[in-house]
């Protein structure tokens, strides 16, 4: 069985909000690790109104140099970045590497209160049109917009945004319902821890939420996970 894959990730130690130290990235490695999953997107902040590409982009590689000696043999890397899309962003002429490796795809966030205006597809139309990029969108479950129009997350679809969601966010009833829904309808099609520590973004709920999906929704929906989870990852060489 081919192993699976973590596309979102704040396990870079001393980064962001995330990982603390160099021993609790190895250690959230590892318990992912446990569970076959073997393909880890590491995603850490980069918010575009805050801070420069250049500043980001050394902060991650001081960061990256420190874990990835230590990361286990069998486990592959992927860097990227969780992007904040604000206009700033659009001052840079080459968003290539905050992109998932060496690929075209960029994990895009936005304030969790965006309706998907006008303003916003514009943002998600330029990444596309001015710099050939494909955008993923980030933990859907956190739009409450989206999570309650589901014409508008198809008509996302239909203009090839990728869809994340968080193998932590199948909780509450109703919210379980309604991601499940998004799946089978296939509108969802890459998962992610968002693990930031043991606690926050639980690396153990990778498994339960994979089993989940198979029972309820089918092997096949799995299999289109990781199928398109592994058209975007680009290992670290």
């Amino acid at each position: 069985m081919a192993s699976y894959y973590d596309m979102h990730s704040h396990i870079l130690p001393e980064m962001d909000d995330g990982s603390k130290s160099l021993e609790m990235s190895l250690e959230i490695i590892e318990k992912l690790r446990a569970q076959d999953v073997k393909n880890i997107c590491l995603t850490p902040h980069y918010y575009t109104n805050e801070e420069s590409l250049e500043s980001f982009l050394n902060r991650r590689k001081e960061s990256l140099d420190i874990l990835l000696s230590e990361v286990p043999e069998d486990v592959k890397i992927c860097l990227g970045a969780e992007v904040y899309v604000t206009d700033y962003l659009f001052n840079n002429d080459d968003l290539s590497e905050i992109c998932y490796g060496d690929s075209k795809y960029i994990l895009c966030e936005f304030p969790f209160s965006s309706t998907f205006s006008n303003r916003t597809m514009d943002w998600l139309y330029k990444l596309s049109a001015n710099y050939g990029l494909k955008p993923v969108l980030t933990h859907i479950e956190r739009y409450d917009h989206l999570m309650s129009d589901e014409g508008l997350v198809e008509s996302l679809c239909d203009e090839d945004i990728i869809i994340q969601t968080n193998v932590g966010a199948f909780k509450g009833f109703s919210q379980k319902r309604k991601l499940l829904k998004y799946i089978k309808r296939g509108y969802i099609d890459i998962v992610g821890t968002d693990c930031h520590s043991l606690t926050r973004g639980n690396p153990d709920e990778y498994t339960e939420t994979i089993n989940l999906i198979r029972e309820k929704c089918g092997q096949e929906y799995v299999d289109h996970i990781v199928n398109t989870s592994a058209e975007i990852f680009s290992p670290i060489k």
